[in-house]
């Protein structure tokens, strides 16, 4: 996974480490793509398996891969506050954090739109193709329950709620539950302040930071060098959970989400080469070690040390890219949302006839887009249920979102595959001028 030797590792924040050797990097890459293929076949192989050694397996299997996923997002709060940190501080007496802020949160509007026309565009005549009866729909709605939304749940009020968060009260609570965007906030808040002390203070501040930043890279190293085991474990235990066969039309559905999230994540790849002035070898070298965990783990989060190490060592990105973008990227903008909560609208609407013009696509959309900034990149967030509002207005049968949300771990693997390269986009392009070493 392109990982690096300790003493190399621990260069300074402010630039890029010098890379690994390219051998090594797809060595360690190829290890854990196999690990991830042979957990997958050996869990395809025993699931429902009678055999008490097989659940023996599966049970001694289950805590590795969780003990590896643990130790990497053990890494993300640290890694976040010393690198945004460091990445402000520096950026001090030349605006170009307020500046690069502002082109972000465009670049971030602009993706997440263009994927949502896309699917809009493309979806409806793939999903014209799938026959439905309307004894279909009939048995889709029989014994289904719906989750009641009352008038303080997050779902109804997630807009109101993740206003109110934005600054955390207790800023260790928000970093055990996960929520990034307010510690990102709240250190970017401290680093600004920092900005006004004394030279020798401020310098002091941000020495200890970037040591934090620093260790932390170090530590992320010791744990991708045990990516194969971690791989293997977590894609063992979802293969022997879920199987291999899904019935009816949660398989078209399936497919047609997965279809949708490879096609956008495909297209990121010229995007980024031509807006990003970066070759597309070099790029899907970048991108890969952060896509492999991705695919293992189903969760941005855990996905960020990689993004950060591959950005940096392989495409030279410079610190407010590895150290502003990227965390905010991870935090709040998830590219798959337009693009899989779309997909499941036009394709519940063509399964129950339900008209969607372009009213309600576009209403869609939007509410979308604004919720899609309130959830934070775990993997099984249930974001479906957070924008059920959504759908209700729109006219769709939550009965099916409910339905489809059971066998939403799949195409979450495409999810979160397309977030963090879109992520990685993101910053690379908002960056294209000022990319320094191997990526430059």
């Amino acid at each position: 996974m392109s990982v690096m030797s300790t003493p190399e590792r621990a260069s300074s924040a402010s630039g890029p480490a010098t890379p690994a050797p390219a051998a090594a990097g797809l060595s360690r890459t190829a290890w854990t793509l196999g690990a991830l293929g042979a957990g997958l076949v050996l869990g395809i192989l025993l699931h429902g398996s009678t055999q008490a050694w097989a659940s023996m397996l599966a049970d001694a299997v289950a805590p590795v891969g969780q003990l590896w996923l643990s130790a990497l997002q053990m890494t993300v709060v640290p890694l976040v506050i010393g690198q945004t940190f460091v990445a402000v501080v520096q950026a001090h007496g030349h605006g170009s954090i307020g500046a690069l802020g502002a082109r972000t949160l465009a670049l971030f509007l602009t993706m997440l739109i263009a994927a949502g026309l896309l699917t809009v565009a493309l979806v409806p005549p793939l999903v014209s193709l799938y026959a439905v009866d309307a004894g279909t729909a009939a048995s889709l709605r029989a014994g289904t329950a719906i989750p009641v939304l009352s008038p303080r749940s997050p779902a109804a009020s997630s807009i109101s709620s993740w206003l109110a968060r934005l600054i955390p009260r207790n800023v260790l609570e928000a970093a055990s539950s996960g929520e990034i965007l307010p510690l990102l906030l709240v250190t970017i808040l401290f680093a600004l302040a920092t900005t006004r002390l004394s030279p020798p203070r401020r310098e002091s501040l941000q020495g200890i930071f970037r040591s934090v930043a620093d260790a932390t890279m170090v530590l992320i190293g010791w744990i991708l060098k045990a990516a194969p085991l971690g791989v293997f474990a977590l894609c063992f235990g979802l293969a022997v959970r879920a199987g291999f066969t899904v019935a009816g039309f949660m398989a078209v559905f399936v497919t047609l989400a997965c279809g949708m999230m490879i096609l956008v994540t495909a297209l990121l790849y010229p995007v980024t080469a031509a807006a990003g002035r970066v070759s597309l070898r070099r790029f899907a070298a970048a991108v890969a070690p952060a896509q492999l965990v991705a695919v293992s783990t189903r969760s941005s989060l855990a996905s960020l040390p990689a993004l950060v190490e591959g950005a940096r060592d392989r495409l030279g990105l410079p610190p407010p890219a590895t150290g502003f973008v990227l965390p905010i990227s991870v935090a709040v903008f998830k590219l798959n949302r337009p693009v899989s909560a779309t997909v499941k609208l036009l394709f519940l609407a063509h399964v129950f006839h339900v008209p969607v013009g372009a009213f309600q696509a576009t209403t869609f959309l939007v509410t979308v887009l604004i919720l899609s900034f309130s959830t934070v990149g775990l993997p099984g967030g249930g974001a479906g249920f957070r924008t059920l509002p959504a759908y209700l207005a729109a006219g769709v049968p939550l009965e099916g979102v409910v339905i489809l949300e059971a066998v939403d771990a799949i195409p979450d693997i495409f999810k979160t595959v397309t977030n963090v390269t879109g992520d990685m986009s993101a910053a690379a392009i908002l960056s294209r001028a000022s990319r320094t070493g191997p990526g430059a």
